[in-house]
């Protein structure tokens, strides 16, 4: 009941955002150059210089409104660490070579129609919807109790089905229980020992704060501070860990996977390899008994797995969940470790990537990962799609502030 209640809060939220403030006849102008492949409902953003009159004004309390080549589309501010400044997103679609120009009228007041949000459960899960369709939920309660410990030893990541009503995603149960959502996990060399932050036996993985959420029309962004503990108290690093869903016309998923670590005890040797480290999406565990429909699709040429090609730019897999058929992309950005390899053969559908790295003490490690789903029977993602995909993320289109 509890939920229930919740959900219908959010939902007379996003109703009574329908009605803001007229939106200013002056705006910014900015051009998108699409570069040299398509792009379809493709994430942008420019950082912007706000009118003096919204200068103070928090990103969240400024409606935005573009108009495009295919007319209106919505925009959302974000908070930008310059004053009198903001990030302005928006999502394009755009033919290779086209140059398009966006007016962008802003106003004080809540964005209109249909909005992310997010919805606590708090101590357990935070949950993300759009409009009153639940996307995401990032699991964060933990149990401390050492023989409770490990159910809850790692902060993830559920993706929901297109519905917004089933998880797709693992919430650690066999096989392989350590397996949940979509996760981070290495195996730590730091001061002479090794802590395996991938298996979360001895070591484990909590929440130690939310450092920041954004939610509008365009993304829903949650950062939490998540500290790998090899003791209580004893962080061996700090992750800032930055999950970003952006709007799509259908009920798919693009999701953006960022996270920053911080050494806290010397120079870390993050290790393990393409089976237990990396970052991972793990299916539903009741895929592993229709595991012989799973199927995988990697770039033309390359193999995953130990032997693999490194630096595969992505992977893909399609499985089969319940009455339908779940279609998700992994991609992995150019300026992540290099000689990342995939692994991505598992006939239960975990699959992931995994770079090596070394982390110098009082430096950071920014890793960036992107994940697609697409839910449908009929609704495969073909390599060229994949390989589209991976260009808006490793080459998004060039956007201008125009004088």
């Amino acid at each position: 009941m509890l939920a229930t209640k919740c959900v219908r809060v959010v939902v007379c939220a996003a109703v009574a955002m329908l009605v803001a403030a007229p939106l200013l006849a002056a705006g910014v102008t900015l051009e998108v150059d699409a570069g040299g492949s398509d792009r379809v409902e493709t994430p942008v953003h420019a950082t912007i210089a706000l009118p003096a009159e919204l200068a103070d004004v928090p990103a969240g309390d400024v409606a935005v409104e573009l108009v495009g080549p295919d007319g209106k589309v919505p925009g959302q501010l974000v908070a930008s660490p310059e004053k009198g400044k903001a990030e302005l997103w928006w999502v394009v679609s755009l033919k290779a070579g086209q140059k398009a120009t966006y007016t962008a009228s802003m106003a004080k007041g809540k964005a209109s129609g249909e909005l992310f949000a997010f919805q606590d459960e708090k101590g357990d899960h935070l949950d993300l919807l759009f409009g009153d369709r639940k996307v995401t939920r990032l699991m964060y309660v933990f149990d401390p109790d050492p023989k409770k410990r490990f159910a809850t030893a790692k902060p993830f990541t559920h993706v929901f089905d297109a519905k917004g009503e089933e998880v797709i995603t693992s919430p650690g149960g066999n096989p392989y229980p350590h397996h949940r959502g979509i996760f981070l996990g290495y195996k730590v060399g730091a001061e002479g020992k090794r802590h395996d932050f991938w298996h979360v036996r001895n070591v484990w993985q909590r929440l130690d704060k939310f450092a920041g959420m954004e939610a509008g029309p365009v993304l829903g962004r949650m950062t939490a501070i998540v500290l790998w503990e090899r003791a209580k108290d004893d962080a061996v690093l700090t992750e800032e860990r930055t999950v970003t869903v952006y709007r799509q016309s259908k009920p798919e998923v693009l999701l953006d996977f960022v996270s920053v670590l911080r050494s806290n005890a010397g120079d870390l040797d993050l290790g393990g390899d393409p089976e237990h480290a990396g970052c991972q999406f793990r299916p539903h565990p009741d895929v592993a008994k229709r595991g012989k429909e799973t199927r995988y699709v990697h770039p033309e040429g390359m193999k995953p797995g130990g032997g693999g090609t490194k630096d595969m730019p992505w992977s893909s897999v399609s499985y089969a969940l319940r009455d339908s058929r779940f279609n998700v992309a992994h991609l992995n950005h150019p300026q992540n470790p290099k000689g990342t390899i995939y692994s991505a053969y598992r006939p239960y559908g975990r699959f992931g990537a995994f770079g090596a790295a070394k982390l110098p003490d009082g430096q950071t490690l920014t890793l960036r990962y992107r994940i697609f789903v697409r839910e449908g029977q009929d609704a495969a993602l073909t390599a060229p799609e994949v390989q589209r995909l991976y260009g808006d993320f490793a080459t998004p289109p060039k956007v201008t502030v125009k004088p």
